[in-house]
């Protein structure tokens, strides 16, 4: 299957549930004024609260909303049927009020290593949306890169208890029809200079450990990536087969998280942190930078990869309505 029709058989779903069940047929407007029967249009495209939401958390999610754990919505949030930020709002919120939330992710396998049980009193019931934490650097958080804009932050947050009681975090990032991860901005800029793109392309890690200044957001912008990076460079010790700079391409956005992960643990504030992603069951367009970068950090457990149907598969039993209609909505299953 080409991802055009991977990503146009999602959209199918998602198109059929707005004009079906939603009852919503008319188009919305891209910002290029064209009509697009995945855009919702007025007034839902302007809700604070996007109508795709499972009816069984809507006023769960205005309570988040109105907390000091609110989340920040993506543009596409309430716009496009195939927000991916929604999509897991969708997929988490059910399974993590629920009172069988400790039991779907044990059995599901999916749950990192050692996980013994959601730890209710952190963060909002023990988990959080577009976690970034800047309770201990301030705005510009644990790797100095967030400005209004832009930054590294988790789409889920976990906190849990392993099974020696120790307080632990779990960072997910979720994908729907995305078919790559975030690339490296400075590589993108239209300011990086020849030279400085030549770094990008040339120098390796052990490179840039030398010489952070080789790294267009250390040397502009002040990002603490590559400090951070001492302290962790054999986690990275694995095979690479290109050159230059591992981190330019789709693993950028692997290894930022990693990185949060890690600043995480090193200031003491979660014995262990592992990170995840959680993607579609039929979206294998990731599966080729995701095995680079397992290549890379030589299969850690400390990340992972598993696919959102092994979460609703086990939830079957525990949440029957919630997770027919996910499939329903996402996978086109009735």
């Amino acid at each position: 299957m080409s991802y055009q029709d991977f990503q146009q058989r999602v959209y199918s779903y998602l198109i059929k549930y707005k004009e079906e069940i939603l009852q919503i047929k008319d188009h919305g407007i891209s910002n290029r004024g064209i009509e697009h029967n995945c855009l919702f249009p007025k007034p839902y495209c302007d809700a604070r609260i996007p109508v795709i939401l499972y009816e069984g958390i809507k006023t769960i999610v205005e309570e988040i909303q109105e907390s000091k754990f609110a989340y920040k919505p993506h543009i596409a949030a309430s716009v496009h049927v195939a927000s991916s930020q929604t999509a897991c709002i969708n997929l988490f919120v059910p399974i993590l009020e629920s009172e069988y939330a400790d039991k779907i992710l044990k059995e599901s396998g999916v749950a990192p290593i050692g996980f013994d049980h959601i730890d209710r009193k952190q963060l909002r019931k023990g988990y959080c949306f577009e976690y970034w934490d800047s309770t201990l650097e301030g705005s510009k958080g644990l790797l100095g890169d967030h400005s209004p804009h832009a930054g590294t932050d988790s789409d889920v947050a976990i906190a849990y208890r392993n099974q020696n009681n120790e307080l632990c975090l779990w960072l997910i990032e979720h994908k729907l029809t995305e078919r790559e991860f975030t690339t490296c901005g400075a590589y993108r800029s239209k300011g990086i200079s020849e030279s400085e793109k030549a770094n990008c392309t040339s120098c390796g890690i052990k490179e840039l450990l030398k010489n952070h200044d080789k790294c267009y957001y250390h040397k502009h912008c002040g990002y603490y990536y590559w400090k951070i990076m001492e302290k962790q460079y054999s986690f990275f010790c694995g095979e690479y087969e290109d050159n230059g700079c591992p981190f330019r391409g789709g693993m950028n956005q692997l290894w930022r998280n990693q990185m949060l992960a890690f600043e995480l643990e090193n200031r003491g504030v979660f014995g262990e942190v592992y990170f995840s992603v959680v993607s579609h069951p039929e979206n294998c367009f990731l599966d080729k930078t995701m095995n680079e970068y397992q290549q890379l950090t030589r299969n850690s457990p400390k990340f992972y990869g598993f696919k959102s149907n092994v979460l609703i598969d086990k939830s079957v039993a525990y949440l029957p309505d919630w997770s027919n209609w996910y499939k329903k909505v996402y996978f086109g299953i009735d």
